[in-house]
C-alpha cells in the first residue's frame, strides 16, 4: 500500500519494491501480443480495418523494452493496410507504443515515477532500476513529464476504469485502504503547479497498488488503461 504517511524512506524501499517486482518485463514478454521473428524483431498484427482494405508491408520502429528488469532494444514491424483504390493507410499500433516516443510505455512510466516519487527531482533522481540510467536523456524524460502533467487526469481515469474492470465486483477502494498521498517530498519541490504533479503521481500509485494487489504484471495493467484512453484530440500517454 503507498502513502506518504509512512517515513519517507521506509515508503519508498516499500514502494519501489512492489514496482521492481510487477514491472520487470514489458509485454512482448507477458502477453502474446507480438510475433517474435527468430532475430529478435516483433511483428504486431491486428484484424484487419474492414472489407475495404489489404496488407501493405509493415511500419518499422525501435523501441526499448524491459527483459527481466533489462532494457532491451527492439524491431517492431507494425502492419500496415491500404485502402483499396486509394492512397490512404493506416497501421496497427501495439498497445504498449507511445506516439513518436522511442520506450515503450513501462518504461515511460518507470522514467516518470522515479522522478515523481525520487527525493532529488530530476537531475539527483534514482531509477527503479539502475539500467535504466542509460534509457532516455534528461530532456526526453523532461519532455515527456511536461506532456503528462497536462494529461494527468485524463490518465488517472483511464487507469482507475482498467482498475474498476479488473476488481469487480469488490468495490475498487478495497486496494487503496492506507490511502494514496503523495510524498512530502513531492510537494515541497518546486513545481510551477503542485496539483497535477500530485495527480499523475496519485495516478501511477493508483497503478502500481493495483497490481500488486491484483497479482498483475504493471505492462498488463498498463495495457488495459490505454484501451479505456477517451480522449479523442490527443494520443494515449500509457
Amino acid at each position: 500500500m503507498i502513502s506518504g504517511e509512512l517515513d519517507g524512506t521506509t515508503r519508498q524501499d516499500e514502494c519501489w519494491e512492489q514496482v521492481r517486482q510487477r514491472a520487470r518485463d514489458s509485454l512482448f514478454v507477458v502477453a502474446g501480443v507480438y510475433q517474435r521473428c527468430s532475430d529478435g524483431t516483433l511483428i504486431y498484427r491486428r484484424a484487419r480495418p474492414g472489407p475495404g482494405w489489404h496488407a501493405h508491408g509493415y511500419v518499422r520502429k525501435t523501441l526499448w523494452l524491459l527483459v527481466g528488469g533489462e532494457p532491451r532494444r527492439r524491431t517492431v514491424c507494425k502492419q500496415r493496410w491500404l485502402r483499396y483504390g486509394t492512397t490512404q493507410t493506416v497501421h496497427d499500433r501495439p498497445p504498449d507504443d507511445p506516439v513518436l516516443w522511442r520506450c515503450c510505455t513501462l518504461i515511460v512510466v518507470l522514467k516518470l515515477w522515479a522522478w515523481l516519487d525520487g527525493d532529488g527531482g530530476i537531475h539527483r533522481r534514482g531509477e527503479v532500476f539502475a539500467s535504466l540510467e542509460t534509457v532516455a536523456s534528461e530532456r526526453t524524460v523532461q519532455r515527456w513529464m511536461q506532456r503528462a502533467l497536462r494529461a494527468g487526469l485524463d490518465i488517472e481515469q483511464a487507469i482507475r476504469l482498467a482498475v474498476i474492470q479488473r476488481c469487480e465486483p469488490r468495490p475498487v477502494d478495497e486496494l487503496f485502504r492506507g490511502g494514496l498521498s503523495p510524498p512530502l517530498s513531492l510537494l515541497r519541490r518546486h513545481w510551477q503547479d503542485p496539483l497535477p504533479a500530485s495527480t499523475l503521481w496519485r495516478a501511477f500509485a493508483m497503478l502500481i497498488t493495483s497490481a500488486s494487489q491484483l497479482a498483475l504484471p504493471l505492462c498488463t495493467l498498463l495495457a488495459e488503461a490505454r484501451r479505456r484512453w477517451q480522449r479523442t484530440d490527443s494520443p494515449s500517454l500509457i
